[in-house]
């Protein structure tokens, strides 16, 4: 399982990489990815694959990315715990004249 899971960060951190080295974040979003396949590996039963990596060690930027703690819903941002329904008004024969 190891040896998977090896294939699969090399993937994770090629991509990682290429979106995150460009404005430093590469090193701390792969913390990241190495603390979720501890939670991973954890949550099957298995041993951690990187013993020296908690969640303190997560940069607070990176966490703030992918947090659903808040309920921040504006035209940037769609992070957020609930779900935003969008508003709609009923169509009517008016609409379709152009």
């Amino acid at each position: 399982m190891y040896p998977v899971l090896d294939d699969l960060l090399e993937n994770e951190f090629a991509y990682t990489d290429d979106l995150y080295a460009k404005i430093g974040l590469a090193e701390e979003v792969k913390t990241f990815v190495k603390y979720n396949a501890n939670k991973s590996l954890q949550n099957m039963g298995f041993d951690s694959r990187y013993p020296d990596i908690s969640l303190e060690d997560i940069n607070p930027i990176v966490m703030n990315g992918i947090s659903s703690e808040t309920a921040n819903h504006d035209f940037f941002s769609q992070v957020g715990a609930g779900y935003l329904m969008g508003t709609a008004e009923p169509m009517v024969e008016d609409d379709y004249d152009f």
